[in-house]
């Protein structure tokens, strides 16, 4: 009988196949690429889309689908030579691709059973099982693909079977054997408090007591500088009792770093961001938050935004500012609710990550999660924890993780609205808006790491200005200046000044930290409809738009239209600011004319631009008749288009105030129109915008040169 293909896949070092231990040719960086990506989502659809966005790091070529589609096929040409049985395949499932395999294959599903299985193991075996773990990896992650598949929660899974597996060989007396590794460890990983925990245990306990608080010290002076920190409640105590000489502490089965419920409060919270600037009214409203709590037991804060508006900068950096008003513990979770590489973060895994933060045993953690999460609530009921769900999806993504007593804080951010916490569990809720300009200002200045000219003033106030005052966009600047010393403020202001270039200069180079790539998050997990309407309002000229212009611009009725208005409001995409009056941030304007010019046809957007023409030709003529009814007559052969809705306007002062409003976005069409080849309806709206002004009824010049404009130019 032939013996079984043995065939693995390795993503901890090179991208490579294996079949019967020798490698199998893959070819270039791309199909490792496809490859990792598909591995690292083993059985799960990966869209399409996204393949090409982190291959090509948002800065995809024209021929970027096509491309993947090659490495789709050379892919399975190469796995059915290794594997005729056809058990391991890609199939082609919309809206991407997904890779049919034993995820046991993967050495990154071994290294993750390992890790589970040494998990309340007894030190011997637990030391064995992660040391076998730890020999999986080959040298960095993904390390022929040149970093165009990030996957930062490999990199993670290494520090935790490292960590791990010194824990283990502290437990068993073996300090001298680490005390090496783990300096060196603590030089590559110099933020990594656990590591520098297990140091100063390890000097310690070999009789080095000056060597670890020198260890401690440096630490702390190192997150001091960096970060305005201090370590951890954990690392802190550890401290205290090497500084007063605990011998307790020399007793390796009497201590372990492993938490206990109820002793060790978690302390998870991401370093606070530097260089923060302004939001002090925001500030101030979450300040106010605990007190909300005591008087009104709400316990819930939502901070809501656009893409790149600071909202997770705002609450760590409150939250770590705030960390001796909950004594019992800080919890944070990123629930990846708007990223293109990974599904969002199940509650259920959330939960999980809790629990074993707040001390419950491995073996002890539910497997169903509505035990789980019955556990979580019973465990803070009577105890005063901050709890930050960062990036959520939706407000089903966060129920099962809201505590159920009363004395702790739940903040949440997200890019949409989360109404249901509001109308459902009283939420108390923050809309982030863009920097004031002073602080835009200092924000640059900040990054850069540097000040700014005084004859510069000007020009770094217009910097701030064409990066629309967003955070993530002033960050992006200011980096460059920093990155790039022979840049001067007046060159990026150049560069940014041309709008066809912006969101190109608002990248750093060498990371995928974008405004595109911010937006493209936020525009992929539209639903159809409204992405859809969303790419035709980029073909919108105007400065403000309604109902009835984007129904035009949708062939859709005003109703419609001004539903997905408001649904696109609530994904901070447009924001109204009075009613049917919605605006789009300069940067998310340029960044939909980009997506018109890229995904619609050329018919299509000229057809859209015409249906746009003719909605303001009947609207203006429908105010032309009330305001000038004699010149109606001279206009016989204005074309009827029932399609077209029309606003209702039952007055002169109706008709008066429409035009004057609806003025910047006349002459704006008017200017656009031309280029979608109706020049016939272009002549009928200067005509029409003539006869009004002839009409005078109180309006001003402007309209008229309007008119006189395109009769001459068209």
């Amino acid at each position: 009988m032939r013996a079984p293909i043995r065939l693995r896949f390795r993503l901890l070092g090179p991208v490579q196949v294996l079949l019967d231990e020798r490698p199998v040719p893959l070819g270039g960086a791309g199909m490792r690429g496809l490859l990792a990506m598909l591995l690292l989502e083993p059985n799960q659809v990966v869209a399409l889309d996204r393949i090409v966005d982190v291959l090509w790091a948002h800065e995809p070529p024209e021929s970027a689908r096509t491309m993947v589609q090659g490495y789709v096929s050379r892919l399975r040409q190469r796995l059915a030579t290794v594997d005729p049985t056809g058990l391991v395949r890609i199939v082609t499932n919309p809206p991407g691709y997904q890779l049919l395999v034993d995820e046991q294959l993967i050495d990154v599903t071994v290294a993750r059973k390992l890790v589970a299985d040494a998990w309340g193991a007894p030190a011997v075996r637990r030391a064995e099982l992660l040391r076998r773990a730890q020999l999986l990896w080959r040298g960095p992650e993904l390390a022929d693909i040149g970093g165009r598949v990030p996957a930062p929660e490999l990199s993670e899974l290494r520090l935790t079977v490292l960590e791990g597996r010194v824990e283990a060989d502290l437990e068993l007396g073996r300090h001298n054997e680490v005390i090496g590794e783990l300096t060196q460890l603590v030089e590559e990983h110099p933020f990594r408090e656990r590591l520098v925990g297990q140091l100063l245990l390890a000097l310690y306990r070999s009789g080095r007591r000056t060597a670890a608080l020198g260890a401690y010290q440096r630490f702390a002076q190192l997150a001091a500088s960096h970060s305005g920190i201090e370590p951890g409640p954990e690392l802190r105590a550890l401290h205290a009792r090497v500084l007063r000489d605990d011998t307790t502490l020399l007793d390796p089965q009497a201590e372990s770093l492993s938490p206990r419920i109820g002793v060790v409060a978690p302390a998870q919270l991401p370093v606070s961001p530097s260089g923060f600037c302004g939001r002090e009214r925001e500030q101030n409203w979450l300040h106010q938050l605990p007190s909300i709590v005591d008087e009104q037991a709400t316990g819930l804060g939502v901070v809501v935004g656009p893409a790149g508006v600071g909202k997770t900068a705002l609450v760590v950096r409150w939250a770590n500012q705030a960390v001796d008003r909950f004594p019992d513990g800080q919890l944070f979770a990123g629930l990846r609710g708007y990223d293109l590489r990974h599904a969002p973060v199940e509650p259920a895994d959330v939960l999980a990550q809790f629990l074993l933060a707040l001390g419950v045993r491995p073996d002890d953690v539910p497997v169903d999660a509505g035990e789980r999460a019955a556990l979580y609530r019973s465990l803070l009921a009577e105890r005063r924890i901050l709890v930050v769900l960062d990036d959520a999806r939706d407000s089903g993504q966060v129920r099962p993780l809201l505590p159920g007593g009363t004395s702790s804080l739940v903040l949440i951010t997200s890019r949409v609205r989360l109404d249901g916490l509001v109308a459902g569990f009283a939420a108390r809720m923050l809309v982030l808006d863009t920097l004031d300009a002073e602080a835009a200002e200092r924000l640059i200045e900040e990054t850069a790491g540097s000040p700014i000219k005084g004859g510069e003033a000007a020009l770094r106030r217009r910097l701030a200005e064409l990066c629309g005052h967003l955070p993530l966009a002033l960050r992006i600047v200011g980096a460059r200046l920093a990155a790039r010393p022979q840049w001067s403020v007046g060159d990026l202001v150049e560069e940014l000044a041309d709008e066809h270039t912006r969101l190109g200069a608002l990248d750093v180079e060498g990371t995928d930290t974008s405004v595109r790539a911010a937006l493209d998050v936020t525009y992929r997990a539209l639903q159809p409809a409204l992405a859809g309407t969303f790419r035709l309002a980029g073909l919108f000229p105007g400065p403000w738009l309604g109902p009835h212009a984007v129904a035009a611009l949708c062939s859709t009725d005003v109703a419609d239209a001004r539903k997905r208005l408001r649904d696109l409001s609530a994904s901070f995409v447009v924001t109204e600011i009075s009613r049917d009056v919605f605006v789009m941030h300069d940067l998310v304007r340029i960044y939909a004319g980009e997506l018109a010019a890229a995904e619609l046809a050329e018919g299509d957007r000229a057809a859209g631009l015409r249906r746009l023409l003719r909605y303001y030709l009947l609207a203006a003529g429908t105010a032309r008749n009330l305001l000038n009814p004699a010149a109606a007559e001279r206009d016989a052969d204005l074309p009827d288009y029932p399609d077209t809705q029309c606003p209702v306007l039952k007055s002169a002062q109706d008709a008066a105030t429409w035009l004057e409003r609806e003025w910047p976005n006349l002459m704006a069409i008017a200017e656009a129109g031309a280029a979608a080849g109706a020049q016939d309806d272009l002549l009928r709206l200067a005509r029409i915008v003539s006869d009004v002004s002839s009409g005078s009824r109180g309006l001003t010049g402007p309209h008229l040169w309007l008119a006189g404009f395109h009769l001459a130019g068209v």
